[in-house]
């Protein structure tokens, strides 16, 4: 038995006429009849009742014409499944994410990988960007997404998202009010940055663009998550300066003024292994990467 004969069988049942089955499958009917008979011969049962008046499908027949059914489709899951994977447009994507890309990049990185067709498993971790560098070399992670001032030179790299900064202060502050800010605006504030630890590419950027503006940042109090932070801006501890995303989710009791791009700048950079000859990991990067096109957002 193979999938040509169980073909022959599927379409005698659903015809139940060789002579139409014979049409649709370009070929005569003697030799049709002939492999029908073969299969019943092989399986040990009827599955066809026929007279010189009509075909009929046994009990057996119905149920193995539902399984063969199931079969073929099968068989043409797996042969479409092998086309994509030799394209590689399927397996498993291990991505690493730093936690302000996950509003602005993933949604559309996602949408690129769906678009394409390809029946890829996104793994997604929210790490770091140096934790990203180190899972890359260490071939923990296939793609990762990282601040931009992370320096990795063995890997190759794509920007795809700027993005500015944001000031989030409590509702009741002095510069509440104010319709705009800049950085220098701020000089004075004490402020509660991200542990370099944990945001060593965030923290820096935030030291290197006050120290642009003309003034020495009060790191008063760090945090590990943006949540934190806002709490303890909520709690009267100081403001933050922090990237436009995570501002986003500041919630109650807190003002978010946003800063002009002369303050600086949050840069994304896709980044990747340019050793590794995944086909999968080479789709996304030929077609899904350069959708995701680097402006201010």
């Amino acid at each position: 038995m193979d999938l040509r004969q169980l073909r022959y069988f599927v379409t005698v049942a659903e015809e139940l006429n060789f002579s139409r089955a014979a049409l649709r499958l370009h070929m005569s009917q003697p030799p049709l009849s002939h492999q029908i008979k073969m299969l019943e011969d092989e399986l040990g049962i009827v599955l066809l009742e026929r007279n010189r008046r009509e075909v009929k499908l046994t009990a057996a027949g119905r149920t193995f014409l539902h399984d063969s059914r199931a079969l073929l489709d099968q068989a043409q899951v797996a042969l479409q499944r092998a086309r994509l994977s030799g394209q590689g447009r399927t397996g498993t994507l291990r991505v690493g994410m730093a936690t302000s890309a996950i509003d602005r990049v993933l949604p559309a990185f996602l949408a690129g990988v769906r678009e394409r067709g390809a029946l890829a498993q996104v793994v997604l971790t929210d790490m770091g960007s140096e934790d990203q560098v180190r899972a890359l070399t260490q071939d923990r992670i296939d793609l990762g997404f990282v601040h931009a001032r992370v320096v990795a030179k063995a890997l190759a790299r794509r920007p795809v998202h700027i993005e500015g900064l944001a000031v989030v202060l409590p509702e009741g502050h002095a510069l509440a009010g104010r319709s705009a800010l800049g950085l220098l605006d701020l000089a004075e504030e004490p402020m509660i940055t991200f542990s370099r630890e944990h945001r060593s590419a965030l923290f820096d950027s935030l030291v290197a663009a006050c120290m642009n503006a003309g003034f020495s940042p009060r790191l008063v109090h760090v945090a590990r998550h943006p949540m934190s932070m806002f709490q303890m801006v909520r709690q009267g501890l100081g403001i933050c300066v922090v990237p436009a995303s995570y501002a986003s989710a500041a919630g109650t009791g807190l003002c978010v003024i946003a800063l002009p791009p002369a303050a600086g700048v949050i840069q994304i950079d896709a980044v990747w292994r340019p050793d590794i000859t995944s086909p999968l990991l080479q789709e996304v990067v030929d077609f899904v990467l350069p959708d995701l096109v680097p402006t201010m957002g």
